[in-house]
């Protein structure tokens, strides 16, 4: 094949338009030339605009950090000091922003098109804790004395600026994958119809990446004993010129050492990187630790869920300090309503139900009223099927006046922080449901008793009242299975922006 008919050929293929199905690759044409490089006038180079966006997002990454850092200090210094610094504290943030940076890189922080916001999260907190402490080590270094309190300032400041950037950076990059302006060109490559699940999850608005095709990797092409390693690869590579590739999804673990070996090393050489799908769900990728078995073979190991005596004890000691501050702050809003609660309509100011926490015991949870008084009770006019996994209704005729209100902001769960106090409810965990639904769905409903009942959890923030019985629980079981101080920070910060968009309250 001439360059001249590479390119025509080339031509054919790379148009795909984002609205058409995925096909299968034809991998029985002519392999062709390529070691010769695509000329980028011809518009046929590998890779595409989203990659350089991602590379363009990292870069200014490591500005915001080294920014965040160096106001953080500053500011640490003038509020601690109530003085401008020297020369030599301001040239010693200089190097501090170097290393933060440094640290930020090893963490894995500036490759964001691999990171679940949750994940994000997770390490910038790391990153940040991490970080402060070679800077400590920096003013030893320079024979700098600086207050504990300069370092506990700083810590703050710069943790809080550095979740808010990166909340920020990353609502700019889900709004670019919603409108497909940020989509890796991705190929899947599968044995039989093992394709079609993660071909539906790339296809999906929002996921970043464009399926365009997919290989079956029992083709003779690529399978076949007698054929060539190198043309395997060379057959794979001109796939990724065809198309364009940013990364190549491998949809089994199964797939012959043959074909794995190919995509290694025609990603190597066409720098595209290289995904593998495999059914883990409900698993957080920090408790998967990658190891080697034989020579060729590679296991992941799952580490073991649930609390340990350790775990329990921190995470008590966040519930009942955060708890406690929580009543403090939001007293006043207590008290307007309460006495909203009991001048705008007859009965108690608190409603007390029977719910059910860990171990299934049951206990009295605390809820300002919404409802009139007895509204709760069966009655002919209002017959609902009150024992249904999560009932709630979408619009309900028994909820007064304040209560719609106190429903929509979520204020009539704030009581609750005193079931927090009194051991019956955790700050984060699957919600509390009455007795009477968990004793008609034990089956169902029974495993989510593993941990204490929560004032939030996972599915509050994805989606609350919204999401259906099935997904509520699948998102329950994720936080019993995945749980940690971080998830229930992240949580509980996620909390707050789930009750201003006021998706799902009712």
């Amino acid at each position: 094949m001439t360059r001249r008919d590479a390119r025509t050929d080339l031509t054919e293929v790379i148009v795909v338009p984002a609205a058409r199905e995925p096909h299968p690759v034809d991998l029985s044409t002519d392999i062709g030339d390529v070691d010769t490089p695509i000329d980028p006038t011809t518009g046929l180079s590998v890779g595409s605009s989203a990659l350089r966006r991602y590379r363009m997002v990292a870069v200014l990454l490591v500005v915001i950090d080294a920014a965040c850092l160096a106001i953080s200090l500053l500011a640490a210094h003038l509020l601690r000091f109530n003085e401008l610094p020297s020369m030599s504290y301001t040239a010693g943030i200089v190097v501090a922003a170097a290393l933060w940076v440094a640290v930020f890189h090893t963490v894995g922080l500036y490759a964001p098109q691999h990171l679940s916001g949750l994940e994000e999260f997770r390490r910038t907190i790391a990153a940040v804790g991490i970080g402060v402490v070679v800077v400590i080590l920096l003013t030893f270094w320079l024979d700098v004395y600086l207050a504990r309190s300069w370092a506990a300032i700083a810590l703050g400041i710069v943790l809080i600026l550095e979740l808010g950037a990166r909340w920020v950076v990353r609502a700019h990059l889900r709004r670019l994958r919603a409108s497909d302006s940020l989509r890796l060109r991705t190929i899947v490559m599968g044995n039989g119809n093992e394709t079609d699940e993660p071909i539906r999850a790339l296809a999906k608005p929002g996921s970043g990446f464009l399926p365009l095709g997919y290989i079956d990797a029992t083709h003779p092409a690529l399978s076949a004993v007698d054929i060539p390693a190198q043309d395997r690869v060379k057959r794979l590579r001109m796939i990724v010129r065809r198309y364009r590739l940013d990364c190549i999804f491998m949809a089994s673990p199964t797939i012959g050492p043959r074909q794995m070996l190919a995509v290694m090393q025609a990603a190597r050489q066409e720098r595209v990187q290289v995904h593998i799908y495999t059914h883990l769900s409900g698993v957080w990728a920090s408790r998967l630790t990658a190891h080697t078995l034989g020579k060729e073979g590679v296991t992941l190991t799952i580490k073991p869920a649930g609390l340990s005596a350790p775990q329990r004890a921190i995470k008590r000691g966040m519930d009942l300090v955060l708890a406690s501050i929580g009543l403090i702050v939001t007293s006043p809003i207590l008290l307007l309503a309460a006495v909203a609660v009991r001048t705008t309509s007859s009965g108690p100011v608190l409603f007390r139900q029977e719910r059910v926490t860990e171990g299934a015991r049951t206990f009295v949870m605390y809820k300002f009223r919404t409802m009139a008084d007895g509204a709760d009770e069966p009655d002919e006019e209002h017959e609902f099927e009150t024992t249904a996994p999560f009932f709630k209704l979408r619009e309900d005729p028994r909820l007064t006046r304040v209560g719609k209100f106190l429903r929509r902001w979520s204020i009539d769960e704030l009581p609750q922080l005193f079931n927090v106090l009194t051991a019956d409810m955790s700050l984060v965990g699957p919600r509390p449901l009455p007795a009477e639904q968990v004793s008609a769905n034990i089956e169902l409903l029974g495993p989510r008793h593993e941990v204490r009942a929560g004032i939030t959890g996972w599915w509050q923030i994805q989606g609350r009242s919204d999401l259906d019985p099935d997904q509520a629980i699948r998102m329950d079981h994720f936080y019993i299975e995945n749980w940690s101080p971080t998830l229930d920070i992240y949580i509980l910060l996620k909390t707050f922006g789930a009750l201003f968009s006021k998706k799902g309250a009712y």
